[in-house]
């Protein structure tokens, strides 16, 4: 996933930054995006498969809802791409804010977890459940640079130090593996995004892979989030986040399945204001 520098990759876990990327940007900027799926449209394609052949029902019958701190979501789980061909059938069928759910969840009586608890539902996936690392956004950087590591031959915890540069959602680790130097950066908001388009396009950008989210702090602080008294408490809920004890980073498989794979193309410009595509 890291390739060498001019060409390197960038993340594509954000919707808000890919819908900026296929409406301004050409195939400069898009055939660089990873083509893994996000970790909501990944579980779009493995939650309806799962549960029908576990519980013996149809494909279409099983509802998936997905809870995510961004609004921007509902658009991801909207694309064609995200829809089951063989099925005719959206894998992601509502996604609810958390604000949204707070909401929800507030104006029921009932204790909606009470005599239940939450349920493994791929147990038994060859891609087990890994708790995060790398801040709540969900530190693809460093995962990437772990991989990069273990696909070396590096064993053990590998020190990453990121540094911030012009502000604090514009960071950069520079990690040499094996005599050979890596380097990454973290570009959240729409600023440090747009500055890191001008440092591509004018070819001095040297990161081997970009981690761009478009709400300034980061997926913890999105648009559909719960929105905070005082915004001291982000630190809290990254705390919060984070805290559950990290299991050993494991090697991932070498070829993804095509079904965790996606693509992006440039949106055509309309001159009719009634003609808008998303």
């Amino acid at each position: 996933a890291v390739v060498s520098t001019q060409s390197g990759h960038y993340g594509r876990a954000c919707p808000g930054w890919i819908c900026y990327a296929e409406k301004t940007q050409g195939a400069a900027v898009l055939d660089h995006i990873s083509r893994i799926r996000s970790p909501q449209s990944i579980m779009g394609a493995l939650v309806k498969s799962v549960v029908s052949q576990r519980e013996s029902v149809p494909y279409s019958q099983v509802y998936h809802v997905s809870v995510m701190p961004c609004y921007d979501k509902k658009l991801e789980a909207s694309r064609a791409d995200f829809v089951s061909k063989e099925h005719d059938c959206a894998e992601t069928d509502l996604v609810l804010s958390t604000a949204e759910a707070f909401d929800l969840w507030g104006n029921i009586s009932t204790d909606l977890m009470e005599g239940r608890s939450f349920d493994s539902v791929l147990a038994d996936s060859p891609f087990p459940y890994e708790t995060p690392v790398g801040g709540g956004s969900g530190g693809f950087a460093e995962r990437i640079l772990h991989h990069v590591a273990r696909s070396l031959g590096v064993s053990g915890p590998l020190e990453i130090n990121f540094k911030q540069l012009r502000n604090k959602d514009l960071l950069e680790a520079i990690v040499v593996i094996n005599g050979t130097e890596f380097r990454v950066a973290k570009a959240y908001g729409f600023r440090n995004i747009q500055n890191i388009i001008q440092k591509i396009k004018h070819k001095r950008c040297n990161y081997d892979y970009i981690e761009l989210m478009a709400c300034p702090a980061g997926c913890l602080n999105g648009g559909g989030q719960i929105k905070l008294e005082d915004s001291g408490e982000l630190s809290g809920v990254t705390a919060v986040y984070t805290s559950v004890s990290t299991d050993e980073i494991k090697n991932s498989k070498p070829l993804l399945p095509e079904i965790f794979l996606t693509s992006y193309k440039a949106v055509e410009k309309s001159t009719s204001a009634l003609n808008t595509q998303w």
